[in-house]
């Protein structure tokens, strides 16, 4: 990896943190700060050098991740980072043509592009069975019709990997395949959903009416899009997440106790409140250190990650708690609303959505 982690804190610190304000306030994605993280090598950190990667491992993402979201304290930015590099960049590069490889990564890896992934639908998520979106064979390639929604990065997109039904297979279940498609295609329109949070990470609906798709516009082959496409990206997705929130939950601590501070001219803590700081910030390390591992499997070895699934649900359920205890901290020592807390405290409803997921696995898996 070309960059260093100290590069990596002194740009968060610098041209991520001291905009953070004014950006989160205009709901704003900063194209000039992506095309910086672009030269940088950090959007192609994992991504080989002859597509003009970084050729980082694994693990130098995850460590990457959490210091720039600890320095920068911009989650939503992070979010955007991970979504183009986990769903669309590494999917390209695992399953794609040479020629799509050879027009698309140089372009997302510099942020002259940004990437994202169109999975998620109306009343069914991105659970396979209810996908309604379809691609229909129309000459040599197909036409695309149907609806996403909460798709991470959407209204900026220049690249989209779409999933979409095209037909069923044996057993009568659809068939799911993954499309590359460009946002300038003729009856692709995109606009910008309000979540209240991560507002430095455009979410957005998006409506595909009747876009054409030529032969070169499938990713991998047909009928694959869950098994091999999706699974493996949702895998690194997930992962990545997961490990940049030590990061989030650093920087959070930290501001808490600068305003602390800043109000009583002491950090002197007793009893409970004590006792629950050093416990919550001790399981910070633990947290860092299994994130980790989750995603060297997600990117090195996506069956085995899936063996891992009991860590992934612990680390959800945890964060949850450990976001909440924060929340609660400040409310307690009555810190008022102050900047950067305050931003982080409100990205933090990522944890809980991300909870409510893993709580559906974890149910499925240890009660029903």
């Amino acid at each position: 990896m070309a960059i260093s982690l100290k590069e990596i804190s002194s740009f968060a610190s610098n041209t991520v943190f001291q905009t953070l304000g004014g950006r989160y306030e205009a709901c704003a994605f900063s194209r000039e700060i992506w095309q910086e993280m672009g030269a940088l090598g950090l959007l192609g950190i994992t991504v080989a050098e002859e597509y003009g990667g970084s050729g980082g491992t694994a693990l130098e993402f995850a460590t990457s991740l959490r210091e720039f979201t600890r320095a920068g304290c911009d989650l939503g930015l992070t979010l955007s980072w991970i979504t183009h590099l986990a769903l669309c960049v590494k999917s390209i590069e695992s399953f794609g043509t040479d020629g799509q490889k050879e027009k698309y990564i140089p372009r997302l890896v510099t942020g002259e592009w940004v990437g994202a992934a169109a999975v998620s639908e109306p009343d069914t998520g991105a659970h396979p069975g209810g996908m309604q979106t379809t691609a229909t064979e129309a000459g040599t390639g197909f036409t695309l019709t149907g609806t996403k929604l909460y798709i991470t990065d959407g209204p900026v997109a220049d690249l989209l990997v779409v999933m979409a039904v095209t037909g069923e297979d044996a057993q009568g279940h659809k068939e799911l395949t993954a499309f590359l498609l460009e946002s300038s295609a003729p009856g692709f329109q995109a606009e910008r959903m309000d979540l209240n949070f991560l507002a430095t990470s455009p979410h957005g609906e998006m409506t595909f009416d009747g876009v054409e798709l030529g032969p070169d516009a499938m990713l991998g082959r047909r009928g694959e899009g869950h098994s091999t496409y999706s699974k493996a990206a949702f895998a690194r997705e997930r992962s990545l997440i997961v490990a940049a929130f030590p990061g989030l939950f650093d920087a959070a601590a930290q501001a808490a106790r600068e305003r602390l501070v800043a109000m009583k001219g002491t950090f002197d803590l007793k009893g409970q409140a004590a006792y629950e700081w050093v416990h919550h910030l001790s399981a910070l390390e633990a947290y860092r250190r299994l994130s980790e591992s989750l995603v060297d499997e997600a990117l090195n070895n996506p069956q085995r990650w899936r063996d891992s699934i009991d860590l992934l649900i612990y680390l959800g359920i945890s964060y949850a708690r450990w976001s909440s205890w924060i929340a609660d901290f400040a409310e307690g020592q009555k810190l008022g609303p102050s900047f950067p807390l305050d931003i982080m405290l409100s990205d933090m409803k990522l944890v809980a959505v991300g909870e409510g997921l893993l709580l559906k696995q974890g149910l499925k898996r240890f009660i029903a």
